[in-house]
């Protein structure tokens, strides 16, 4: 089962440029490493690795994604969370933040993880902190919380920000959990296998 938070207060109303760009950029690098042969050797590369950490893998970390699900739940929240913070910061402000947040998921993933040689990618840690900002400075906008099984709408709840950012990290913690049980590949939580299982990918998810 899955939870998806729709902000009813949510528009496009005032370009979110900065937003819509992300998600242009994400998807087409996403298209480009799907076509460009081993996302091994573009992960070991690209992807931040605490036990060589540098800033530039750093900032390309946080463009990578392993697969469609992956990259469409983080853009979904980019989109939901985003749009609101990025008129209310104003573009280069929100740019600023989303890349701290991002560096900052990193970092707190390397003082955890300071040993290990496993790639880390995606950008849950810059839309976490997008997230948190959006808890703050709206923290009565309205939500719908619709659960789904599968394909199947199974209810919608009415709610407001602080259930629905609840919501969503209840649901990170319990997939995340599911996946170091299962090993799933579908989607990078905090661990997932790779084709062969000799390679691992980390997502850091910061608050």
């Amino acid at each position: 089962m899955f939870i998806f938070p729709y902000n009813r207060d949510n528009s496009a109303q005032g370009d979110p440029w900065v937003v819509m760009a992300l998600i242009f950029v994400n998807t087409c690098l996403l298209l480009l490493t799907s076509f460009a042969g081993s996302q091994q050797t573009l992960f070991l590369k690209y992807g931040f690795v605490p036990s060589h950490p540098h800033l530039s893998t750093a900032i390309t970390s946080m463009f990578l994604h392993v697969g469609f699900w992956h990259l469409f739940g983080n853009m979904w929240f980019l989109w939901m969370f985003g749009c609101q913070v990025e008129k209310a910061f104003g573009r280069w402000l929100f740019c600023f933040v989303y890349l701290f947040c991002g560096l900052g998921g990193s970092f707190l993933h390397y003082l955890l993880n300071s040993t290990s040689s496993i790639p880390s990618v995606g950008a849950s840690g810059a839309i976490s902190g997008i997230a948190g900002c959006f808890f703050v400075l709206f923290p009565r906008a309205n939500f719908d919380l619709i659960f789904y099984f599968g394909w199947a709408t199974l209810k919608t709840v009415h709610t407001h920000t602080h259930v629905a950012v609840g919501a969503w990290i209840l649901e990170q913690t319990l997939l995340g959990l599911l996946s170091l049980r299962f090993q799933s590949f579908s989607v990078a939580f905090w661990l997932t296998s790779a084709d062969s299982g000799s390679v691992y990918w980390r997502e850091c998810c910061s608050c």
